[in-house]
């Protein structure tokens, strides 16, 4: 996910771009909160509040090598059919677009084989029309010829660059994947012309390979066959993510800008090299992470000076919470390793347990705020365990991001992951036009707590607050030298 310099420097001195004009859903303007949801996880689909989403993304369908024909889009019927009618019903019973997620790290193989031969290309999209088309062979079919789903998620991770080592890819992949794009938008079209289907893509932060695999400096000819893209605005370092020989740094999953000196991926950096080539803000949702990741330092973080969630580790990534599993993915056997997650209920549970208090660990754990970034991270000295995740302070200040930059808003993954609705809530957020809005889940200014995390947004006589600094017991007055700051009536 790392951006040269000079990519940047070039788009930033680039002239503006104009987007052409193409078919849209009739929703296009609507501010999405769309939701990834894994049914292989267990997590029941009851427990999903389709009330807090617009749309929901099944995730995935799995192109692999082992398949019977590399254009085969795999479900298993038996244990996900049920699944999917579910989810289908309760979509439109509440008015939430269910969209199929094909693709994925693991499950986007032999795309490439597929979008670079027509006769691949035209069976791949007749394969792909069967989750969006009707069933018309009753529910006691054993395998419907329609999920009479709302759109497809085209989520291959990544073309033109190798992405899983179970992938194939060649330098043309973008080209080839723009054809395939072409073709899947035009029988949409032809086949339901008054039931309009959107396509949307996860992505990294920044634009496809060329074939020379540098970001392509003009996405705009994508714009025809996109109703929006999902930005992974996440997984920007990780344990795993160096060499052996240069294991790399901590530092943060998510971070919303990116910091002084440092050439990594970030919301702002997403956002900006994207827009730059071309693509509109208002076609972009916004990645966010219910789930931290942890790494093994290899100094005491609690005494670096400066303290900093920048530091050396060791390259391998320690076993997270109680659901992080060494075990290989089945359609792609790769050497056992953890990942160092720590999904935002598992945060929850074992560390943050101060339902009053998200600022307070249990004992053995410090927490800290990173202001450049604005995320908090964790330590553990007795094992030197680092963690980078989000709260409800940090999401918050991501949706004001989205809203500020006008996104089309923002997306999760995944769903299973949350506590109690807390992160999904926050999340809502983005549909606020007016401070009224914005207050309705912030607390009251309580003249007793401790205010330690800057930004910590709270009401006090029917405006918006948000603290600049450590306050405790300073009522809000909106003064220039005073610790908090005005954000309006409520």
């Amino acid at each position: 996910m790392k951006v040269s310099t000079i990519f940047l420097a070039a788009l930033g001195a680039a002239v503006a771009l104009a987007a052409p004009t193409e078919k849209r859903g009739a929703n296009d303007t609507e501010k999405a909160v769309i939701g990834y949801f894994e049914p292989l996880s267990g997590f029941p689909i009851e427990k999903l509040n389709f009330k807090k989403y617009t749309h929901i993304n099944y995730a995935f369908g799995y192109m692999y090598k082992g398949a019977p024909d590399p254009y085969t889009i795999y479900v298993d019927y038996a244990v996900e059919g049920p699944k999917i009618k579910e989810l289908v019903r309760r979509g439109k019973a509440n008015g939430v677009k269910i969209i199929f997620s094909v693709g994925g790290w693991w499950g986007s193989q032999t795309f490439s084989e597929v979008a670079r031969d027509p006769v691949r290309r035209k069976k791949w999209v007749e394969s792909a029309m069967v989750f969006l088309r009707p069933n018309t062979l009753g529910d006691d079919a054993p395998i419907p010829n329609g999920w009479d789903m709302d759109g497809l998620d085209i989520d291959w991770e990544f073309p033109g660059t190798p992405g899983a080592s179970c992938n194939t890819w060649a330098s043309d992949d973008t080209a080839n994947y723009l054809l395939l794009l072409k073709e899947t938008r035009a029988q949409m079209d032809l086949e339901f012309p008054n039931n309009y289907k959107t396509i949307s893509s996860a992505v990294g932060t920044i634009p496809w390979a060329g074939p020379d695999r540098y970001p392509l400096r003009d996405v705009r000819p994508f714009l025809p066959v996109f109703d929006w893209l999902n930005v992974m605005m996440y997984d920007v370092h990780g344990p795993t993510w160096g060499t052996p020989a240069q294991p790399g740094s901590t530092g943060p999953n998510a971070p919303v800008f990116t910091p002084p000196n440092r050439n990594h991926g970030s919301a702002s950096e997403g956002v900006y090299t994207w827009t730059q080539a071309g693509w509109p803000k208002d076609r972009i949702t916004m990645g966010t992470p219910f789930y931290g990741r942890a790494f093994t330092a290899t100094v005491n973080m609690n005494t670096q000076n400066p303290i900093s969630q920048y530091g050396p580790q060791t390259g391998v990534a320690p076993k997270g919470g109680p659901l992080d599993s060494n075990a290989s993915f089945p359609l792609c056997v790769e050497p056992e390793q953890y990942w160092g997650f720590w999904n935002w209920h598992e945060i929850r549970e074992h560390i943050l347990t101060n339902d009053q208090n998200l600022l307070e660990p249990v004992a053995g754990w410090t927490r800290y705020w990173d202001n450049d970034t604005k995320t908090p991270w964790m330590f553990r000295e007795s094992d030197k365990m680092f963690i980078s995740y989000d709260d409800p302070t940090s999401m918050s200040l991501k949706v004001d991001f989205a809203r500020y930059h006008g996104l089309k808003g923002v997306f999760m993954w995944e769903s299973q992951m949350d506590y109690k609705e807390e992160l999904l809530t926050v999340l809502t957020q983005i549909h606020c036009s007016s401070a009224a809005c914005i207050c309705r889940d912030v607390p009251k200014w309580d003249p007793a707590k401790v205010y330690a995390q800057p930004n910590t947004k709270v009401t006090y006589n029917g405006h918006l607050w948000t603290n600049k600094w450590w306050s405790r017991g300073e009522t809000p007055q909106g003064t220039s030298w005073g610790a908090w700051k005005d954000g309006g009536a409520c």
